[in-house]
């Protein structure tokens, strides 16, 4: 499937799935493109958090977490990529995993960087390992440098999500 540049739709406008509605062989997914420009990091945001609570049911503690990664690998791809658009991709398989892709151009494989305690940013990388940890997930980039993504349970393994919240606070 090719990324669709948003427009007047939105995830926010599809009714949320029911609970009791019997799970199908099709499992959620999106995928849509987002100028590369670090005021659409916002619509990144929205579009994950419609998706990860509406489609997928995820609980919020974790979607808000997921939330920050699309955000922090988001602002990534605008800030050091070279495409006029960034591609957005999330999918859930059957096994309850949720996958979200951030894709920009091919480049040098990021790495997280030491700052000192008095710089504004730098610290994007650094985030997405202890959320993306947290929730008993992985994370980490394409061979070429391209595509940045995370996977992680849909629903926590342990039922204590004290660690998670306290992050988020």
């Amino acid at each position: 499937m090719s990324p669709r540049a948003i427009g007047a739709a939105s995830l926010l406008e599809v009714p949320p799935l029911q609970a009791r509605e019997a799970p199908t062989s099709v499992t959620p997914c999106f995928d849509v493109a987002v100028r590369a420009d670090p005021s659409r990091v916002e619509h990144a945001r929205r579009i994950t958090k419609a998706w990860l609570s509406r489609r997928c049911l995820m609980a919020e503690d974790r979607t808000n977490a997921l939330v920050v990664v699309v955000s922090e690998l988001c602002t990534n791809a605008i800030v050091h990529g070279r495409v006029d658009e960034v591609g957005l991709r999330g999918r859930m398989d059957a096994e309850g995993r949720v996958r979200l892709e951030v894709r920009d151009a091919p480049s040098l494989v990021p790495s997280q960087q030491q700052v000192d305690s008095g710089a504004e940013s730098g610290r994007g990388l650094l985030l997405v390992d202890v959320f993306v940890t947290e929730l008993g997930g992985t994370w980490g980039f394409a061979p070429d440098g391209a595509t940045a993504w995370c996977e992680v349970p849909l629903a926590s393994e342990v039922d204590d999500r004290a660690p998670v919240q306290e992050m988020l606070r």
